[in-house]
């Protein structure tokens, strides 16, 4: 392929690929941004779908145990440490001791709990001692709010006392909300789900136009092909042609020119007759093509000389380029053939140099 040729053509498909990156970091921006708002967005009322699902245990605990006529006792002890450092945040480390109505002692401790939340810590374990957090019912709250139902829901330990739910924004193939709640803070007992992000109506748009561009681009790398390789077959036509109507013209310049039998070269067992374009070898007889028997011409003036390889060319073509030096080399190689039936010639090749004229006497 042309170079020039080939540099548009890889500039046309360069720019295109830069114009559909541009398109898809501004849309990957977008998803992103979206995903991140919708996420906030969801957050409170995935709050208000888990505290709608723990009131629930609540009443149904609260009017069982409504028919129980013995009251159990609890005790809780709290202790706060308030930690004030030079040059820091204040740090409260609270520490709640409950004596449970079965003699058990339950010691927890942890970072921002208030001691109001010692007797929600106490309602929760009551809550899932009575029935465990049950995921049906709060799929069903979280569909009344508008979302989707969870999914990858599981029971799990929790590393830290949290009594709000904590919220994590999952990048995957679609983005999805973790939620981590902690349903027994007492025992460290917790639930962790996904809800998918559902996204954005017109992020679904450009996607699709995304794709599509993607698709007509390769349709038109193929066609920018296709209109490559005409062009290409249309230069090598031109250039028959051209070399068509230049062997021509080199014909019709030539002088008329008597031709007899004493008006012809011998080389070795070889007679050359340049007037007629012919090789005669006893009783075989080669014709030649014009260039053909020009290059021999210039072989056969300095036998066993290097002629320079620029010279043939600018005699035969008038020009040395590579197309041409092409063409040099089939012509010598015909010319080979040639004069292969006299042992006593031969062309031989001189590396970056030229050709030579061989002729062993």
């Amino acid at each position: 392929m042309d170079r020039r040729i080939k540099t548009v053509y890889y500039l046309s498909i360069l720019t295109l690929l830069l114009m559909l990156g541009g398109q898809f970091y501004w849309l990957y921006n977008q998803y992103q941004y979206n995903g991140s708002k919708k996420a906030d967005e969801m957050k409170p009322l995935c709050a208000k779908a888990i505290k709608a699902e723990e009131q629930t245990r609540s009443d149904a605990r609260a009017k069982a145990e409504r028919t129980k006529s013995k009251k159990d006792t609890l005790k809780i002890n709290i202790n706060l440490h308030i930690d004030n450092r030079k040059n820091g945040t204040s740090q409260t480390i609270s520490t709640f001791t409950y004596s449970l109505p079965d003699k058990r002692r339950i010691r927890l401790s942890g970072r921002g709990l208030e001691t109001e939340d010692a007797s929600r810590i106490y309602e929760r374990y009551l809550n899932t001692r009575f029935r465990p957090f049950q995921q049906g019912v709060l799929d069903s709250l979280l569909i009344a709010e508008g979302l989707s139902p969870t999914s990858g829901f599981r029971l799990q330990r929790m590393p830290k006392v949290k009594m709000e739910p904590q919220y994590r924004v999952l990048n995957k193939w679609q983005k999805t909300l973790e939620v981590v709640y902690c349903s027994n803070p007492m025992f460290k007992e917790g639930v962790c789900f996904t809800i998918p992000i559902p996204m954005a109506g017109i992020i679904k748009t450009m996607a699709w136009q995304l794709l599509i561009s993607f698709l007509l681009l390769c349709v038109l790398a193929f066609c920018l092909i296709y209109q490559v390789k005409t062009i290409l077959i249309q230069k090598r036509i031109d250039g028959i042609r051209h070399e068509f109507m230049k062997n021509m013209i080199f014909e019709m310049k030539q002088p008329k020119e008597e031709s007899g039998d004493k008006n012809f070269l011998r080389l070795g067992n070889t007679e050359f007759r340049y007037d007629l374009n012919e090789l005669r070898c006893g009783n075989e007889r080669v014709m030649l093509t014009s260039r053909q028997s020009e290059i021999f011409r210039l072989l056969s003036d300095t036998p066993n000389e290097v002629v320079p390889r620029k010279q043939i060319l600018l005699a035969a073509w008038g020009d040395d380029s590579y197309a041409n030096s092409m063409a040099l080399n089939v012509q010598i190689s015909y010319l080979r053939r040639a004069i292969r039936s006299d042992e006593s010639l031969a062309i031989d090749v001189v590396y970056k140099k030229g050709y030579l004229l061989k002729i062993n006497l």
